[in-house]
């Protein structure tokens, strides 16, 4: 049980590991917090980027799908720091249109970096 503040009140928080008892509650905080760093990640991936809408059945096809999702997140990543001030939303469009021309054209986005200049 371990007791943090919330919005300005204390309220308890339970923490159930199945580490063994020799790891301190520091190393079970740090830990917990990297996990919920990637269960984040993940939801923004299911979310807005469709990683959970492949129907394919094929383990292949669902291997190209996950490629496809963080492909198109890398890209976004990328948009955001060539232009500075960019909201995220059209950011994803930017990189959408860009991964689209890349699978399209059979190009990859350093093609595109150099036809673009």
């Amino acid at each position: 049980m371990i007791w943090r503040k919330v919005h300005g009140v204390w309220e308890v928080f339970f923490l159930i590991s199945t580490f063994p008892r020799c790891f301190g509650m520091i190393s079970l905080l740090r830990a917990w917090k990297a996990r919920w760093g990637i269960e984040v990640c993940h939801r923004y991936f299911k979310q807005s980027l469709g990683l959970g809408k492949c129907q394919c059945l094929d383990i292949q096809a669902q291997k190209n799908w996950a490629w496809c999702v963080l492909e198109a997140f890398h890209e976004a990543l990328q948009m955001r720091r060539r232009h500075p001030g960019l909201r995220w939303k059209h950011a994803q469009s930017l990189a959408a249109q860009t991964v689209k021309w890349c699978v399209e054209t059979a190009k990859n986005r350093y093609s595109l970096r150099r036809h673009a200049a």
